[in-house]
């Protein structure tokens, strides 16, 4: 049998010809059968309010604690159930002999969960135009909380946000139809880092089936003390089961609030593990049957010459933004 020579028809085009083909357009309408698979599903959007802290019916909002809620149908617990992991991979060559594979194992108090009961079951997963991921929580009838960073505020396309996300299931899915912040930020930084915070409204009243936290301002005199819990999504937690779509918590963390740090917007350090896809994670706390978020996680890295350290972002302003967001789309 005679092998095929380049250049005959028997041969296929090398790369460098197939790409100086010019591109064929298409002649023809896809069939209406078919035009949902290659239109896609109705594009949704959402608007963006910046919040304006110098309008005189700001200070009317006042800093009060802003209320959680819990359905008599939500169970609530003070610690959720822990989701059960697969084993590590394991790795053998063709001789049958175990090889390490490429996992690193270190100390982390960060557990995976999977429990619908309040607050954990408010967790949600947020997803932008653009494929990039943040964390969130329920904080209102239609409205959650999360970082200002997690935001695309370049694009009008709405945000996706999944609550209590686990693996490829998901209690509900809705999208954003506005966004609220003080600051409209991309990257944080020293300057933006106090302000770290958004409010989006949703299509779906989220709250009102699941129920949803409150907030309450920080007081200083808590720092150091480790009163707070956190729960929200990473990349690397855990290895090998989804890519950072289960949720974590961490219990008994602490904060502690810039010092040098001045007005209604706060920084504050925290002891928690965090990781990228953590932004916008909850720090809350219990008052009796009050669950509420004292700040969100924001930023990891040296901002204050004081060394890489977490960083979260609270105060009173914080209060101010989900109240209002509370008022203005009830």
């Amino acid at each position: 049998m005679n092998e095929p020579q380049r250049g005959s028809p028997e041969y296929p085009e090398r790369w460098e010809d197939l790409v100086r083909r010019p591109r064929l357009r298409a002649s023809a309408r896809p069939p209406d059968e078919f035009r949902e698979l290659f239109e896609g599903p109705p594009r949704h959007t959402r608007e963006i309010r910046r919040v304006d802290r110098t309008q005189e019916s700001w200070t009317r909002i006042g800093a009060d604690p802003v209320e959680s809620y819990r359905p008599d149908w939500v169970e609530a617990a003070g610690k959720p159930r822990q989701a059960k992991l697969p084993p590590p991979p394991r790795v053998r060559h063709r001789g049958g002999a175990e090889l390490e594979p490429l996992v690193v194992w270190h100390p982390d108090d960060r557990r995976t969960y999977n429990d619908h009961a309040f607050p954990w079951g408010c967790v949600c997963l947020i997803t932008t135009a653009f494929g990039s991921r943040g964390s969130g929580v329920i904080i209102g009838p239609r409205h959650v909380l999360t970082a200002s960073h997690v935001v695309e505020w370049s694009t009008d396309q709405a945000e996706t946000i999944e609550v209590h996300r686990h693996g490829t299931g998901f209690r509900a899915r809705t999208h954003a139809t506005f966004a609220m912040a003080f600051t409209q930020i991309g990257d944080v930084g020293a300057t933006t880092l106090d302000e770290d915070y958004a409010v989006l409204v949703t299509e779906q009243r989220l709250g009102d089936a699941f129920g949803f936290l409150g907030t309450r301002e920080y007081d200083s005199g808590w720092d150091d003390d480790h009163l707070w819990d956190t729960m929200g999504y990473a990349t690397d937690v855990p290895q090998g089961t989804g890519q950072g779509l289960i949720p974590t918590f961490q219990q008994r963390v602490a904060l502690d609030e810039d010092e040098f740090d001045l007005g209604s917007g706060r920084a504050m350090t925290t002891t928690a593990d965090a990781m990228k896809r953590q932004s916008g994670s909850p720090m809350f706390g219990t008052w009796g049957d009050q669950t509420q978020v004292v700040a969100v996680i924001s930023a990891t890295g040296e901002v204050f010459l004081s060394g890489t350290e977490n960083w979260c972002s609270g105060g009173s302003d914080l209060n101010r933004l989900v109240r209002k967001a509370r008022t203005d789309f009830p």
